[in-house]
């Protein structure tokens, strides 16, 4: 169990946090693209949301136009954004979602190859090779979700036959007796359907590190998450508590010290050089957090310094320093991202360990002592000889 202490920090790595970086950024541009694209369809004032959220709108919580109801004595409505969309707009801002999920699973794979590759005696495994390793087998976050959809899809046109022949006067009882007889069918088709979805869970969770630490496909990944849902479940759920609780506690600590740290920055600076807060606070304005549910909202208050959030003091700047205060927001963006970074590498090297010990006790397979075979193709490119 040593390693499930001592995992935060093999996480706090230059090359883990950078690997991680590198995917967050993506995924939280192409997030706010679509997001904003999703309330341009919509039709609503982008200026607004802008002003009140920023960069990362979240528009199921976020309540950005409140109605005025005179018929009720004068009441102020705060409906979320997400009531407003349009079909169109909900589907823009759900594939903002799953292209951050794809590269948050990305970095999984990355991640879990730096670790995997240190454990197996190569410490100095280069972060290129192992950012192309994620590249190449991000394509199972697509081929996976796959599996879900296509058994939902053939769930629901099993189901659609009968009951859209009953929508026919002249075959309404036919198909109600077929629906009567077959019923026991369909729900085991739903219940299917549902194991399939915890399968799929189960991926989700696990699918970067086993297809980093068993080389493993689409069915691997299916394969070994039924197994442990199987064979495993309550030593997963013991690992996954311990996990996520030294996960709770070492990024909250992290992220407490590291904006500690560029508030210290900005008091010796203001110190130094008065003016600087000229930039510094414009700068924070710009950086409000988004709406979101009050336990997040306090977890964050409370490992966040609220100055640099909600400034107190809010000096006018000049055009010019206004400007620079734009350019000061890289940084503070990069800072908020490196603490997101830390998190999603804590989450692939804890859940690594976690994987390990169960496919240890499930199978007797050590994945840091075994390597899987390699196909004879690969060894050639490796040109490695063959016989």
């Amino acid at each position: 169990m040593r390693d499930m202490w001592n995992y935060p920090l093999r996480a706090l790595t230059v090359k883990k946090l950078l690997l991680a970086f590198l995917f967050l950024m993506v995924g939280l541009f192409l997030y706010s693209l679509l997001t904003y694209l999703s309330y341009y369809m919509a039709e609503l004032d982008l200026s607004r949301v802008w002003n009140l959220h920023h960069l990362f709108p979240v528009p199921i919580w976020a309540k950005s136009f409140p109605e005025y109801i005179a018929e009720r004595g004068g009441k102020v409505l705060f409906p979320t954004d997400w009531s407003r969309f349009p079909p169109v707009s909900k589907v823009i801002w759900s594939l903002g979602v799953i292209f951050l999920l794809w590269t948050y699973f990305s970095a999984g794979i990355g991640v879990a190859k730096l670790e995997v590759e240190a454990q197996r005696g190569d410490p100095f495994y280069p972060l290129s090779s192992a950012l192309k390793e994620a590249l190449k087998r991000s394509g199972l976050f697509w081929t996976t979700m796959g599996v879900p959809v296509g058994v939902g899809v053939v769930v629901v046109i099993v189901h659609a036959i009968p009951a859209v022949w009953g929508r026919l006067n002249i075959l309404f009882y036919p198909a109600t007796l077929l629906i009567t007889v077959l019923f026991g069918f369909l729900v085991i088709l739903s219940l299917l359907f549902i194991y399939v979805l915890a399968g799929y869970v189960m991926v989700l969770l696990y699918g970067p590190v086993v297809s980093v630490a068993m080389e493993g496909d689409t069915f691997d990944l299916f394969y070994e998450g039924f197994s442990i849902l199987n064979e495993k479940l309550h030593r997963l759920v013991f690992y996954e508590t311990w996990f996520n609780l030294l996960r709770f506690v070492a990024f909250s600590l992290f992220t407490f010290f590291l904006f500690r740290a560029v508030r210290l920055s900005a008091i010796l600076l203001e110190f130094l050089l008065p003016r600087f807060k000229f930039v510094y606070y414009p700068a924070l304005s710009h950086f409000t957090l988004p709406q979101l549910p009050y336990i997040l909202s306090y977890y964050l208050a409370f490992i966040l310094p609220m100055d640099i959030y909600a400034p107190l003091k809010r000096p006018v700047p000049l055009p010019t320093t206004y400007t620079l205060s734009l350019l000061f927001d890289v940084w503070m963006l990069v800072f908020l991202v490196v603490s997101l970074s830390y998190w999603v590498s804590l989450t692939w090297t804890g859940r690594l360990y976690s994987y390990a010990h169960l496919l240890k006790e499930k199978d007797g397979i050590d994945i840091f002592a075994v390597r899987p075979v390699a196909s004879l193709e690969e060894l050639r490119n490796e040109g490695k000889e063959v016989r």
